[in-house]
């Protein structure tokens, strides 16, 4: 495997390697075992919401990127502290 091919992105505090720059939301789901149900957001630094990620959005990923994701019920339900 030629390591400038790799990627490294974490999703829900797991590593992962991939030797792809770009892959649909439900394909990052599928590398983490994450049912296609629920919600995957991008972690953006800053001010700001994260970025939620649709399924079939392709998401052009970059080495050390963090994603995490919750099930649908949990979102904008108001228990976010």
């Amino acid at each position: 495997m030629d390591p400038k091919t790799d990627i490294h992105i974490v999703i829900d505090k797991r590593e992962y390697s991939v030797q792809t720059e770009d892959m649909t939301g439900a394909q990052l789901k599928a590398l983490a075992d994450i049912p296609l149900s629920n919600l995957l957001f991008r972690d953006v630094h800053g001010p700001g919401d994260d970025e939620l990620i649709a399924n079939d959005s392709i998401v052009h990923l970059q080495d050390g990127e963090q994603f995490y994701s919750m099930p649908p019920g949990n979102f904008g339900s108001g228990t976010e502290l």
